[in-house]
Parts: C-alpha cells; sequence; structure tokens
C-alpha cells in the first residue's frame, strides 16, 4: 500500500508531475500532430501489415495491442521495429504473411508523463523507445528522435 503513495511511483505511472518542469507529456505533445497518438499493430495482423503502418506513419517501432486504442497498459501484448522485421524477413525466420505475435519483440519501457526529460534522457539510453503512461494507460511512444525534436524546437 506504501507504494501507491510513494511520490515516485505515482510519478513514473503519470499521475503526479515532475517538480522540474518539461515533462515526458511535454515532449509526447510537442510531437509533430499528424500521427495518431498511439501507432499500434495487433498481435493477429500480419508482419505485412505492421511493415506497412511503419511506413504510413514514418516509425521505426510501435506497440503491439490487443484492443484498439484507448488501451489500458495490461492490453500491450508487445512491439515490433522495423530492425527486427527486416532481419527476420531476410534471413527466412520470418515471412510477410506471418502474424505478428509470432515476431513480437518485448514491451517497450514505460515511462509516466509526469516524469521530467532529464528521466526520458536516461531511459532512452537503455532503450529506443518508451511507452508514455498517463494515469497508467499507454498514450504515446517517446524515441531518442522525438527527444532531439523537442530540444532542437526551443
Amino acid at each position: 500500500l506504501s507504494k501507491i503513495f510513494n511520490d515516485a511511483w505515482m510519478r513514473s505511472y503519470g499521475f503526479l508531475p515532475d517538480e522540474e518542469g518539461v515533462t515526458a507529456g511535454d515532449v509526447l505533445r510537442a510531437k509533430d500532430g499528424r500521427l495518431p497518438d498511439l501507432v499500434h499493430t495487433h498481435p493477429s495482423e500480419t508482419v505485412r501489415d505492421a511493415i506497412e503502418i511503419l511506413r504510413e506513419y514514418g516509425v521505426s517501432q510501435m506497440p503491439v495491442v490487443g484492443a484498439e486504442p484507448p488501451v489500458k497498459s495490461g492490453e500491450v501484448a508487445g512491439s515490433v521495429s522495423e530492425r527486427e522485421l527486416l532481419d527476420a524477413v531476410f534471413s527466412g525466420r520470418a515471412s510477410l504473411a506471418d502474424r505478428v505475435d509470432q515476431h513480437m519483440e518485448p514491451r517497450f519501457p514505460l515511462i509516466g508523463a509526469g516524469e521530467g526529460v532529464e528521466a526520458v534522457r536516461a531511459a532512452l539510453h537503455d532503450a529506443d523507445a518508451l511507452l508514455v503512461v498517463e494515469d497508467g494507460d499507454p498514450v504515446g511512444v517517446l524515441t531518442r528522435h522525438d527527444l532531439l525534436g523537442f530540444v532542437a524546437a526551443r
């Protein structure tokens, strides 16, 4: 029970804003508005479908979700990336007709919308993408590209 009322835990799941100013949510809101809030694919879609979604929106990775947004954290099954799909298709481990769930990677690490940009930067040191959660629910994805774009635009 004490974990629920711990400010750091509350911030990491997007229930409290960060005290340092600019947050993960600010970076997410500053992204180009041409993208849906949560570019995603589903476990039952094909590898070809996933590649088409990545190309359509110009993203390099996306979550695999079990429902249409808005989704709950528990509905995020994993992720796919252009890097892994490319390797799988060209090595023969995957066919374009395979289901996405046969080639999913782990879920993206979570970061609360209220976490500061330094926490975002630190988390992106070890991860290619972060799933931003607000009030415990996924609301978008942040990458190094997004963070650099935010910094450059300021």
